[in-house]
């Protein structure tokens, strides 16, 4: 009985390519993930400063009525997210009063996956609370 040979440059190729398809699935998982984790960072911290700045304007309103600075935070919250470049359609600024002579902003933003491939994973909503008293 004999065996047939092969040259060993064809039982590598063929170890290669498997090697390749195994590994593959996971790659493509650390990467799309850390594109959407970092998307999903970006608009939080951005969602942070915008509740935050808000919250800042809306008590630089010295003379100004309760109204008009409840109105010009707002104006601010969303002047933010918009120069940010986010979309400002998705985006929600609910100033109001806390308690004592205080501001309260809270911001938030509809997210989600920009691969598609770990909606499961990334949260939906980035929020936050901002509070600054006069």
């Amino acid at each position: 009985m004999h065996t047939i040979r092969l040259p060993r440059g064809r039982r590598r190729r063929g170890a290669a390519a498997l090697e390749f398809a195994l590994v593959l699935p996971l790659l493509l998982v650390l990467v799309l993930g850390a594109i959407d984790w970092g998307y999903y960072f970006f608009v939080e911290q951005v969602v942070v400063n915008a509740a935050r700045e808000g919250a800042r304007v809306g008590t630089l309103q010295s003379n100004a009525t309760l109204a008009d600075a409840l109105d010009n935070a707002q104006v601010a919250c969303n002047f933010f997210i918009t120069q940010a470049g986010l979309n400002s359609s998705l985006a929600t600024c609910t100033p109001t009063t806390g308690p004592g002579p205080s501001i309260v902003v809270t911001a938030s933003y509809t997210t989600g996956s920009l691969t598609g491939f770990t909606n499961a994973i990334v949260p939906t909503r980035a929020f936050a609370r901002a509070e600054m008293r006069n």
